[in-house]
């Protein structure tokens, strides 16, 4: 791999200034600096050498930055392959703050139709409620028919409130009508959270269809 990327993976991964004390600023960091430099890279060159990495790396916490990489990467060159990619990657960790970091990449990239999304359907039902609560997000950006489908079963089975808040506020990305009778069952909750984000779904849905 490019050794500008290997030394970037360092710098992301260096806490040798992490301070504790009076005056400490984590803006002036060396890993602060080096994500934001990584959330700027749009080098085509780089991705099939961070995606060969990845597939290779022991090192989880290395692959954790190559993934914030090669996610603003996908997102800055609109590379599909980068997309897929990341997507398939769902199915192989394990590590539930990895996972979720992935799933949270994924959320702001565009799958378009025909894209395989069950790595992140899978992980809707994930029994850690971190991974689970960013795999509902990961599905923004795409209008397959499948992922509201995914979301309304959320909406129809799901008791807890924050499975419920993020299917309304993914929906109100990607939903259309099929979507409002299952939402509108939801503004009557007693959680104001799942109650408010099911309103502002079902006014930008109708809004993007012309109904309202």
């Amino acid at each position: 791999m490019d050794k500008y990327l290997i030394d970037l993976i360092e710098r992301m991964n260096d806490t040798s200034d992490h301070k504790m004390e009076s005056g400490y600023k984590s803006t002036e960091t060396v890993s602060w600096k080096a994500l934001r430099e990584a959330e700027k890279i749009d080098n085509g060159e780089f991705v099939q050498q961070l995606i060969d990495f990845i597939d290779k790396e022991k090192n989880k916490k290395n692959r954790d930055r190559a993934y914030f990489i090669l996610g603003h990467l996908a997102k800055n060159t609109n590379d599909y392959s980068a997309t897929q990619f990341l997507i398939h990657r769902v199915d192989k960790e394990t590590d539930k703050y990895i996972l979720a970091s992935l799933l949270d990449r994924i959320a702001y990239l565009d799958k378009q139709r025909g894209t395989d999304l069950n790595p992140i359907f899978k992980a809707t039902k994930n029994n850690k409620w971190l991974v689970r609560y960013s795999a509902i997000q990961a599905l923004k950006n795409t209008n397959d028919e499948n992922a509201e489908k995914s979301l309304i079963d959320i909406l129809d089975q799901s008791k807890d409130p924050s499975d419920l808040t993020y299917s309304n506020s993914t929906l109100n990305r990607i939903g259309t009508t099929k979507a409002v009778p299952h939402i509108e069952k939801h503004l009557s909750s007693r959680k104001r959270d799942v109650k408010t984000s099911a309103k502002l779904a079902i006014e930008e849905i109708r809004k993007r269809n012309g109904n309202e």
